[in-house]
């Protein structure tokens, strides 16, 4: 597989396939608005999410949607959650025998499908095709070269070795999984406690604030892989654990400085405005908080963000109740 079609030029999009153009793999780059790259110099960037790194000269920039998918021996799709349905009906029928890499991170509204179920329910694909990857990365860190690692998931474990091994270099590298269901789940859910932890961060709190949440936010996320038969074990790896601490400190974290604005007064709709990225959290929570009511499990982390986020209740307040009458977090 050395024909690479990278569907999506945000900063995550546009990292792995400046990642993989160095690598010396032929890639090509879609983006909706392909305006985003400029050159400066003879130097190609992405201007609005990544305007600071010069990107590979093996890669290509590709207006047409048909033909980078056409081109392409593996297809890698980083389109926001909210567009991904549909996204996927539109493409459906310029698929082939491509093998399928998922990037995008979320839960279907309506369905509680993850990214990867959504694909095969819209395009027909075979299972055994697409795969998904997951972990602890920060888009500027990896263009930056620091030591990152993340994880490949699907069923076919021939496949996964293959794809795995075009990511590889001295800085990054990819583990496999087999347990797709657990490795996009906690993909999904580790947003909801990044927002969280900047939340808290925003209001003041420190390091034993934190590590509270953090610990209380693997119990539920625990609880919630009982009840979808997802392998709990999952959660304590990168996609999990790993995934968690790092969008759960870092200032280059959407979901975090989500959270971090709400803390410091900000109204949900100005902090997203103020990101002007996908913020996938946000979606995730309203999904989130309406299937735990229906499996009835207690999952106070996701209540109280439901308040600040979509009752507009004052965040400061809700934060301190929720600390208040937290209690027994291990039961």
């Amino acid at each position: 597989m050395k024909k690479i079609a990278i569907l999506g030029g945000g900063s995550w999009g546009t990292t792995l396939a400046n990642l993989l153009a160095e690598n010396g793999l032929v890639v090509s780059l879609w983006n909706r608005n392909s305006n985003i790259f400029i050159k400066r110099k003879n130097k190609l960037y992405n201007k609005k999410y990544l305007p600071d790194y010069e990107l590979s000269k093996n890669l290509s920039i590709q207006n047409n949607l048909e033909k980078a998918i056409n081109s392409s021996e593996l297809l890698i799709i980083a389109i926001p959650s909210k567009y991904f349905k549909e996204f996927s009906r539109k493409i459906s029928k310029y698929l082939t025998n491509q093998k399928v890499l998922i990037l995008t991170k979320g839960i279907e509204k309506k369905s509680f499908m993850t990214m990867s179920e959504v694909f095969i329910q819209e395009t027909k694909f075979p299972k055994k095709s697409v795969m998904v990857l997951s972990g602890p990365n920060i888009a500027d860190e990896i263009m930056r070269k620091n030591i990152s690692a993340s994880v490949i998931a699907g069923k076919n474990l021939n496949t996964l070795e293959k794809v795995s091994q075009l990511f590889n270099t001295k800085y990054f590298k990819t583990f496999i999984s087999q347990d797709i269901k657990g490795v996009e789940m906690s993909g999904a859910l580790k947003n909801l406690y990044a927002i969280c932890s900047g939340l808290s961060d925003g209001l003041g709190f420190e390091s034993n604030t934190k590590a509270m949440l953090l610990t209380r936010a693997l119990k539920e996320m625990s609880n919630l892989f009982k009840e979808i038969k997802a392998n709990p074990k999952t959660l304590l790896g990168l996609s999990g654990v790993g995934d968690l601490i790092a969008t759960s400190s870092s200032t280059k974290s959407r979901n975090y400085s989500f959270g971090f604005f709400l803390g410091q007064g900000i109204s949900p709709k100005e902090a997203l405005d103020k990101i002007d990225q996908s913020v996938e959290g946000f979606g995730t929570l309203k999904v989130i908080f309406q299937k735990k009511n229906k499996f009835r499990i207690k999952m106070p982390i996701v209540d109280v963000l439901y308040q600040i986020i979509y009752l507009d209740k004052n965040p400061k307040k809700c934060f301190l109740n929720f600390l208040n009458e937290s209690g027994n977090i291990d039961t």
